[in-house]
């Protein structure tokens, strides 16, 4: 057996990998960046709207809210069956699209694209692979310099994702270069500390042998709450879902029954009460509730906007650890394909 035939080889050798690419993005990628927050700063969009499918999906949630608070713009989701199944021809004001996914090739998302040019947007499209169609597409391409993804399951290549939306956008916002590198480099060296730690082996034993599991979150966490959902269903089988603490008291805290593992974040301010009492309701409930926050290896996650980059790399590192204990590989999940062709 090769080394990289071992079960999740490829998928730990990724997540391993983030703080790298994330130094590689912010110095190779600059003038992509620098160019995309020019792009945005010259339209002055009276809309932005964000397009992914998947973890890009989760990445442009969290885009969404920088938007919303480091540009004050108002910012919505696209819905890409919108192009793509019911061909509608949508009117914007004046719009900027940024378009996310790592592969570049999805059929509605490229048809998302194209109807939005039609109707005068302009088009940023954030992709790992600047050969491909939606690179093709953009009026500012940025490459996310992720390197090649061998594993179905996305983690490097999300948190670029997540990490070029926050550069693009905070740099239209006016924030300075040399202060947007010095808080990635900080992330990159609390990342690193994460990474070194081994993992809580009680909430690896808690997940593995549950049939459901819960993530709750709020504000910039909404989007780790839904991306570390989806990486414990497609590389563990497991039925769980992402919520935001708001959202999760109506209806999901049903599903929290004896011994259901619900995985608290708090590392972020903004929204914790909600999160911590939605975790005292699910504790009534009988629920095993783990703070997120206790799972960073005492790393501060003390930059509010960069703390999904942080909390999403033990949740990643759970995924690929409760797979292997169902004896599953991470690495090849059933059923999934690395590039999905959404139509």
């Amino acid at each position: 057996m090769t080394a990289d035939s071992v079960p999740g080889a490829h998928l730990r050798r990724e997540i391993a990998e983030q703080p790298e690419r994330w130094l590689d993005l912010v110095t190779a990628g600059r003038s992509d960046i620098l160019a995309a927050a020019s792009t945005l700063r010259r339209v002055d969009p009276q809309l932005l709207v964000l397009a992914g499918r998947g973890s890009s999906d989760h990445a442009a949630m969290y885009g969404q809210y920088l938007a919303h608070n480091l540009l004050g713009a108002p910012a919505m989701l696209a819905t890409p069956a919108s192009a793509s199944v019911f061909g509608a021809e949508v009117s914007y004001p004046r719009t900027v699209v940024i378009a996310v996914s790592q592969s570049g090739a999805s059929p509605d998302l490229l048809a998302t694209v194209a109807a939005a040019r039609l109707a005068g947007a302009t088009v940023i499209g954030m992709t790992n692979d600047d050969a491909s169609a939606l690179a093709a597409a953009s009026d500012s391409p940025v490459a996310l310099r992720a390197g090649v993804e061998r594993s179905v399951a996305a983690t490097k290549t999300y948190t670029a994702e997540l990490l070029a939306l926050f550069l693009v956008i905070a740099s239209a916002a006016g924030q300075p270069w040399h202060e947007l590198e010095e808080r990635v480099a900080r992330a990159a060296g609390a990342a690193r500390g994460i990474l070194s730690c081994e993992l809580d082996p009680s909430v690896v034993d808690a997940v593995a042998g549950a049939d459901r599991a819960l993530v709750v979150g709020r504000g910039y966490s909404m989007a780790t709450a839904k991306e570390a959902a989806l990486k414990l269903m497609e590389t563990s089988a497991l039925a769980a879902s992402g919520w935001s603490a708001a959202d999760a008291t109506h209806g999901p805290l049903g599903q929290v029954v004896d011994g259901t593992p619900v995985l608290a974040l708090t590392s972020g301010p903004a929204g914790r009460d909600s999160v911590e009492s939605f975790a005292v309701a699910a504790q009534d409930r009988g629920g095993v509730v783990f703070d997120v926050a206790d799972l960073l290896g005492g790393a501060e996650a003390d930059d509010p906007e960069l703390v999904p980059l942080l909390e999403i790399l033990p949740l990643q590192r759970l995924a690929l650890e409760v797979a292997l204990r169902r004896g599953l590989d991470p690495d090849r999940p059933a059923g999934l394909r690395k590039v999905t062709l959404t139509r």
